[in-house]
């Protein structure tokens, strides 16, 4: 007997984790993402964790909540400049959009991710200059 039945995208209920492997996939699979690069004896990285959680949670399908280990995944680190931690990133349809040093709030991790569903604006130069 053949069962036939569909498949839909489960709800994120936690932050996913992210390798120098899966990290490109996963920017592309999602019109937002939101990496927090985070270290295990960073303090304030704990303090952040189950805010993070929550708003996974809460989160739209299109929208990916990730986490980076620092230690595991130095190639990112190096690659994207993290000199501390925790450091946010944000990005929409691919693109670096914004990045947040320290310690976030849960309404500022919203507010970010409220920021990253807007395309990043292009200076006033480069509009008129139609760059």
């Amino acid at each position: 007997m053949r069962r036939w039945w569909v498949s839909f995208p489960m709800p994120q209920t936690k932050p996913k984790v992210l390798t120098n492997k899966s990290f490109d996939a996963a920017i592309a699979d999602h019109r937002v993402v939101l990496v927090d690069f985070w270290a295990e004896w960073c303090a304030p990285c704990k303090t952040m964790a189950p805010d993070l959680i929550e708003i996974a949670r809460e989160s739209e399908d299109d929208v990916l909540i990730a986490k980076v280990d620092v230690d595991k995944e130095r190639q990112l680190v190096e690659r994207f400049g993290i000199k501390s931690m925790p450091t946010i990133l944000t990005f929409h349809e691919g693109e670096l959009h914004s990045s947040y040093v320290g310690a976030v709030p849960a309404a500022g991790l919203r507010a970010a991710l409220d920021e990253a569903q807007k395309p990043k604006r292009k200076g006033l130069l480069r509009s008129l200059l139609g760059g």
